[in-house]
């Protein structure tokens, strides 16, 4: 899962001192194998009182940079403005940096400069302005990020600031050979990276090309930086309502009357498409750090803080490189997370706070083993040939610290000796494992316990995306939270029953195309609120085996269901033509949720049989889901796994509560044979 380019952004706290540029390098040089040498960047973000805008461009010679000055003094003649200064030449001699001051209006300034680059692209390409800001300094070019550190200077120059953000380019819709198309992409002092695909970028365009952009470098990115920049200092909408806009949520579910209106009136604005966005601004007032996902979160992000800094980043490795004690959690698909210099977080990306009440800590426990394993200075490549070398001597267990970001641990092994990870494992943990014991003592990233067949991996922390995807045998235990797409395609083999228990919650599409094996999330962190553990659609497409979430889930949930908003136009209509009474409908209506199981206990059945072709697609089947106490038969299937994963976290009152007490949403498909229901008691 290489997932495409690396993104990273830091920024501190005001009571921390500025940030070190070598900061920046570390937290996305850590993951250069996400990029290329086809692009790299840097942008920082600096508070101050400087009233000249610090314009740079990239030109083929000097001559064209001279233009470009002189362009600027035509178009602004009552500006004062510097000479440009060569920042760098590159080896291949294709385009320089430079950059000059300007004193102008910023709106003034942004004319001429989409006056100035459209000209420049005239009659064969001599160059462009591609940054111009008060706060905003961007480093870009050709290489991998250590490059273009390296060539700017930045270190040597002593460059600092209150937030940096970086790139490693990974080039999908526009050629690498030319620094233009590197990120961050700026415009004002706004600067983005991203990864992923804006397939929205036509309809952008289009509304970018009507409020007056005349020139792009022909990258989806650039529309990003361009959006943003236009939506805060043209319409003065604040960066919380931009980032709605820009995320594209669902409207359905939104009850924010005015954020529905707001997505609407810029809806040529919203981003589609797999993304992860991480941008930065400065007002003059305060700096933001903006970090968003799409509303599938197809693009891997994490934020985190600690007591001086705030993240955001691809890969939890690249915080954990700063920061190895810091908080670090997922957003929701489809939501932003930002925080500032002054007021630190603001909005966490979820919609209520993560809680971690202990259970997503790292374990403090340390490695036993006298010959253990440092990975601290390893790659991937190096460590897994390591352990493959312990595993050959016949050591029965294995233990490996300074793990940060490593990838494919495990994966090709034949073994059922134990490994003992402290740290952070990267993408694909396990991959393949059919028979290794895995414990790690930390969080994990990306793609773990895929098409796994035999063994276990038990993980004192949370999981991230894509957990178990393909899952067919052995045990994988999760202590905290878990991320997207948890459990998909997990299926049963014969003998082989896989099983995945989840701690904490989990994000969307648990369960998806599911044809075997168990799942069972327990939120005992959210014990004793009435938060549900589970995203949205639920065990969508699925053929087999049986889910267990702790808690109520709203029945819109579960599987993929219409917008409740269709549903209720189409009773509507019904009710227009005389075959539906109101109250009927009135009674559906006030509702706070309702599935195809609930419909069909108020219809009447010619009516519910033309209501539920609104429920009937591919990816829709027909699913039982009970709201109960564990029966005889859960705790039967269900009790030994519970009581091994209770022992292993020390975790007996809280699971031993649950079983006992807790009520749970059991979701299975249709073939399924019913069993005999313990109903909850109130209250």
């Amino acid at each position: 899962m290489k997932s495409g380019c690396g993104i990273f952004g830091v920024l501190r706290l005001v009571h921390s001192k500025p940030i070190q540029p070598s900061v920046a390098l570390s937290g996305i040089e850590c993951v250069r194998y996400r990029g290329s040498r086809l692009g790299a960047g840097f942008a920082t973000f600096k508070l101050g009182a400087d009233q000249r805008s610090k314009v740079k461009l990239f030109a083929k010679t000097e001559e064209d940079a001279k233009h470009v000055y002189n362009s600027l003094r035509a178009h602004l003649p009552d500006s004062q403005m510097s000479q440009p200064v060569l920042e760098y030449t590159p080896t291949e001699r294709n385009l320089a940096s430079y950059n000059m001051y300007v004193k102008a209006d910023a709106i003034k300034l942004w004319r001429a400069v989409q006056e100035i680059n459209m000209e420049l692209s005239k009659d064969g390409f001599r160059g462009r302005i591609y940054s111009w800001g008060r706060y905003v300094d961007v480093f870009k070019g050709i290489g991998y990020p250590a490059d273009v550190y390296e060539m700017y200077g930045i270190e040597s120059k002593g460059y600092q600031g209150d937030l940096w953000i970086a790139h490693t380019r990974q080039p999908t819709n526009s050629p690498g050979r030319y620094p233009i198309w590197s990120h961050p992409f700026a415009s004002g002092d706004w600067a983005i990276v991203h990864n992923g695909d804006i397939s929205s970028f036509g309809a952008n365009m289009e509304l970018l090309w009507s409020l007056g952009y005349a020139s792009f470098v022909g990258t989806d990115s650039e529309v990003i930086a361009y959006l943003l920049d236009y939506l805060t200092n043209f319409q003065h909408l604040n960066v919380q309502e931009v980032a709605k806009i820009l995320c594209n949520r669902f409207t359905n579910g939104i009850v924010d009357h005015e954020t529905v209106k707001l997505l609407h009136r810029w809806r040529g604005a919203r981003l589609d498409g797999p993304f992860s966005v991480i941008a930065g601004y400065c007002d003059g007032y305060d700096v933001y750090l903006l970090a968003f996902a799409d509303r599938f979160k197809f693009r891997p992000i994490v934020v985190g803080q600690d007591e001086n800094y705030v993240f955001a980043a691809s890969e939890e490795a690249q915080i954990r490189t700063i920061s190895p004690a810091a908080r670090v959690w997922t957003l929701e698909p489809g939501e932003y997370f930002l925080a500032s210099l002054k007021r630190g977080i603001l909005y966490p990306g979820r919609a209520l706070p993560e809680r971690f009440h202990g259970l997503t800590h790292v374990s403090t426990a340390k490695p036993f083993s006298a010959d253990m394993i440092d990975a601290s200075h390893m790659d991937y490549q190096k460590l897994n040939k390591v352990i493959r070398e312990r595993l050959k001597s016949s050591a029965l267990e294995v233990n490996i610290h300074g793990v940060r970001g490593q990838r494919y641990i495990g994966v090709g092994i034949k073994s059922t000796a134990k490994l003992r990870i402290f740290g952070t494992p990267g993408n694909c943990l396990g991959n393949l494992n059919a028979g290794l014991r895995i414990e790690v003592f930390g969080n994990v990233q990306d793609d773990v316990g895929d098409v796994m067949t035999d063994g276990s991996i038990i993980v004192h922390g949370d999981a991230r995306d894509v957990l178990a995807q393909a899952f067919q045998g052995g045990k994988i235990y999760i202590k905290g939270n878990a991320g997207n797409r948890c459990g998909i395609q997990m299926r049963e083999f014969r003998d082989r029953k896989p099983i995945l228990i989840v701690g904490g919650r989990v994000d969307d599409y648990l369960g998806e195309y599911m044809a075997g094996g168990i799942i069972v999330v327990l939120g005992l962190n959210y014990l004793g609120t009435d938060v549900e553990v589970a995203g949205n659609c639920v065990a969508s497409g699925m053929v087999g085996g049986r889910i267990y979430i702790r808690g109520r889930v709203s029945p819109s949930k579960i599987g993929l269901a219409p917008p409740r908003v269709d549903v209720l136009r189409y009773l509507w209509g019904l009710v227009l033509e005389g075959l539906l009474p109101e109250t009927t409908y009135g009674k559906i209506a006030s509702l706070a949720d309702f599935s195809l199981q609930t419909l069909k206990g108020i219809l009447p059945s010619e009516t519910f049989k033309a209501v539920s072709k609104l429920y009937t697609s591919k990816y829709w089947k027909e699913l039982v889901s009970e709201y109960r106490l564990l029966n005889n038969e859960d705790v039967s299937l269900l009790g030994s796994y519970l009581q091994e994963f209770a022992e292993v976290f020390n975790l007996q009152e809280e699971v031993s509560h649950v079983i006992r007490h807790e009520p749970f949403t059991v979701i299975y498909p249709r073939q399924w044979p019913q069993t005999s229901v313990v109903q909850p008691e109130e209250g």
